[in-house]
């Protein structure tokens, strides 16, 4: 995969951010483009919690708090989206070597654990309907949150499903990751709207090329 400077960017988040299948993978997603030109889209921490607000991530009440914090410590609140960050590319290498079949990277799974029992430790077990499942604790407030809850969603959602069904997109400048659910188990797009059309087009034009 070609390696260039990550640009950082304002983006405003939208519905065709979310496309990952689960928030785990939308956030990996918030670097666009890796394969030619990457752009990080959390340029900011308040646009983690914009983020965190449009993934539905965590309940409007503890955004609130986190962002009222954030504007009190914003030093502690730089250092959190920077290992939010770290996560995010440790996430990326770790999905990216399932989905060819590999061992995920030894340092990934170690970042990845940390931050994943800092999500357990955001919830509580409780007993409902005869079952005993975890839920949230809305007191949780610390500026980790939102990478925590990343990292639990990854462990608890994503990692449980079949490898193959975990796919990079083929489309140029993208690379999204994403969750395959389709019947037949071929997805290559993020979006076919976009990147399937993109490459449809490519090569379309190559063809034209070719023939004259």
């Amino acid at each position: 995969m070609k390696q260039s400077l990550t640009v950082i960017e304002g983006h405003r988040f939208g519905e065709r951010d979310f496309i990952g299948g689960d928030a785990a993978l939308d956030f990996v997603n918030t670097v666009a483009g890796r394969d030619q030109s990457p752009r990080d889209r959390l340029d900011s921490y308040a646009r983690l919690l914009e983020w965190a607000a449009e993934s539905n991530l965590l309940p409007g009440k503890v955004l609130r708090t986190l962002a009222r914090k954030s504007r009190d410590e914003p030093a502690a609140a730089a250092k959190a989206l920077v290992r939010a960050k770290t996560l995010r590319e440790a996430l990326f290498s770790l999905v990216s070597a399932l989905a060819s079949g590999k061992p995920p990277p030894e340092a990934a799974l170690a970042l990845l654990r940390g931050h994943w029992i800092m999500g357990v430790q955001a919830h509580e077990l409780r007993f409902s309907a005869g079952r005993v499942t975890p839920e949230f604790d809305g007191a949780a407030t610390d500026l980790d949150l939102i990478a925590a809850m990343v990292a639990y969603r990854l462990v608890e959602h994503v990692l449980p499903l079949p490898a193959d069904r975990l796919r990079i997109c083929e489309g140029p400048d993208c690379a999204w990751q994403f969750i395959d659910r389709s019947k037949a188990g071929r997805r290559r797009w993020c979006d076919m709207a976009v990147c399937g059309n993109k490459a449809k087009s490519r090569r379309f034009h190559a063809r034209e090329r070719k023939a004259d």
